[in-house]
């Protein structure tokens, strides 16, 4: 029987303006990996003080387990405390599926208040 090595995670960060960080997440957000996402945001956080406004693109996430659902909720808890929207982008099913298995579905999604999507979703290709 063969196995397939777990995706690693990347994180690839960009600022598309003054006051937005986008952190894009491909690969497996888990156990081993939610450290490293909580890291670099806390430090995001800490090197961009006029930030205004945290994008996590999700479209490439293959896996989000439960200490991946934790690392977003403590992701969200540092935001918030130091005043910083964040939004979680790209959504695939798979997450969307488990955030509202879990209750934590109040994640803001790119799409704003007055119904303009910022973001489209990408398809659930691959496993999730």
């Amino acid at each position: 029987m063969t196995t397939t090595p777990p995706d690693p995670l990347t994180v690839v960060v960009t600022t598309p303006a003054a006051d937005t960080v986008v952190v894009r997440l491909d690969g497996e957000m888990d156990y081993e990996t939610s450290y490293e996402v909580i890291d670099t945001v806390r430090q995001l956080l800490r090197s961009h003080r006029g930030m205004a406004r945290l994008e996590l693109h999700c479209g490439g996430l293959t896996i989000c387990d439960s200490m991946g659902l934790s690392a977003l909720a403590m992701i969200r808890r540092l935001a918030e405390s130091d005043g910083v929207r964040l939004v979680l982008t790209e959504r695939r099913p798979s997450l969307e599926r488990v955030l509202r298995g879990t209750g934590t579905r109040d994640h803001p999604d790119g799409t704003e208040e007055d119904g303009r999507e910022e973001s489209t979703p990408s398809g659930d290709a691959g496993p999730g």
